[in-house]
């Protein structure tokens, strides 16, 4: 399986494997960000009933995290090279708590929405600075299941964010996203005293653009707008299908719970998995799931047999950026590019499918139904699955022996 490796590129003074404070602390801020952005799930059904909502408008509120992630991505990736990601990692905090605040003491929709805009800005700030931090003090070799671990914590993140939105639904969202807040003071502190990186130069806006004409970039890139856009689609179209077969929040936020704790567990392993077989291996399975998702999921009627489906089905999805943010991290490393330059594509990549899907789902699910969007995705997955498969001209080059 050599050929699905990348290069390694120059070994660095790189350590083989990251402090365990550091690791932790990264992690710790992946679930924060992710909490906070996927609480709203549940609550989905009460704001589109109160505001007397459209499944468009919906997929607009929900839009409003991309929407702001893809304005700020790349600020955060000039921030973390010429601030530094702690620096950007603290700025990244005081967005996000401060949004939760807002998201915790009002009802309207238009601040809402705000909120929301913001909350995705600050968080591109928390994943550039985190992920360029903990990428760039781990050797290549290893950054795969590094990276997976991270994204385990993000998955964990999937997992606190319906249990906030049902604390919501029950105490008020007052109380509940003032919790939030509350965390994200706490991380500032700690992210004060945490013994920070070296200077990792600055970075330029013209290399993000420009890296894009490697393959292994832009398979890496493809593979996070993809993730983000089905992630974006079942956001909105899930829990109101639920909604409509009869599930209340607490089973909404039961489904995506579960939907967490599988990605949780299974992020590590395909991180290994990345490192050892290749991240097109990786990628070509999770994409070969996801089309079969996409395709039973607006067939399916019992709330049950589709809380099923979206649990075991949905950590797909989300973990399409475990093989994207390698691709991307030890291309990075080869074509000696800053880390915070791939993090900060990785954000916007994210964003701009999610925020896209989200918007564009919704109308087409209102105009049609359930089924346009579904089959689309998984006509996407299946021809991904064929232009990455061996002998096609798309793959990405063969460009790292296996370790």
């Amino acid at each position: 399986m050599a050929g699905e490796k990348l290069l390694a590129g120059p070994r660095h003074a790189l350590t083989a494997r990251p402090g365990r404070a550091l690791t932790a602390y990264v992690g710790a801020l992946v679930v924060v960000d992710l909490a906070f952005a996927t609480a709203i799930i549940p609550l989905l059904p009460h704001y589109t009933h109160a505001a007397a909502l459209s499944k468009a408008g919906a997929g607009i509120l929900i839009g409003a995290y991309a929407a702001g992630g893809i304005a700020g991505a790349v600020p955060a990736s000039l921030a973390v090279g010429r601030l530094g990601p702690r620096t950007a990692v603290l700025l990244g905090l005081v967005g996000v708590g401060g949004a939760a605040l807002v998201l915790g003491w009002t009802t309207a929709i238009a601040a809402v929405a705000a909120a929301r805009f913001v909350q995705g800005a600050a968080g591109a700030c928390v994943w550039a600075g985190g992920l360029a931090w903990l990428a760039g003090a781990t050797a290549p070799e290893r950054r795969g299941r590094v990276l997976g671990v991270a994204m385990g914590f993000a998955a964990a993140g999937t997992l606190a964010g319906p249990a906030i939105g049902a604390l919501a639904s029950w105490a008020g969202p007052g109380v509940a996203f003032s919790m939030a807040a509350a965390v994200c003071a706490v991380l500032m502190a700690a992210g004060l005293v945490l013994r920070g990186p070296g200077d990792m130069g600055a970075v330029r806006l013209l290399p993000n653009w420009q890296m894009l004409r490697d393959r292994n970039v832009a398979a890496g890139a493809f593979l996070t707008v993809l993730g983000g856009a089905a992630t974006g689609m079942f956001s909105v179209l899930a829990p109101l299908r639920l909604s409509q077969a009869g599930a209340g929040a607490l089973l909404i936020a039961g489904v995506f719970f579960a939907a967490g704790a599988a990605e949780t567990a299974s992020s590590p392993l395909l991180g290994r998995m990345c490192d050892r077989r290749g991240e097109i291996a990786a990628a070509r399975l999770l994409l070969a799931v996801g089309a079969i998702v996409s395709f039973v999921f607006p067939l399916l009627g019992p709330a049950g047999w589709l809380a099923v489906l979206l649990a075991a089905g949905l950590p797909a999805y989300g973990s399409l950026c475990v093989p994207g943010d390698t691709l991307l991290s030890v291309a990075a490393e080869r074509m000696r590019l800053h880390q915070g330059a791939v993090f900060g594509l990785s954000s916007l990549a994210w964003a701009v499918g999610e925020a896209a899907a989200s918007v564009t789902a919704g109308a087409v699910a209102q105009a049609t139904s359930d089924l346009v969007p579904g089959f689309l995705l998984a006509g996407i997955c299946l021809a991904s699955v064929v232009a990455l498969s061996p002998g096609s001209p798309l793959r990405p080059a063969a460009e790292r022996p296996v370790t």
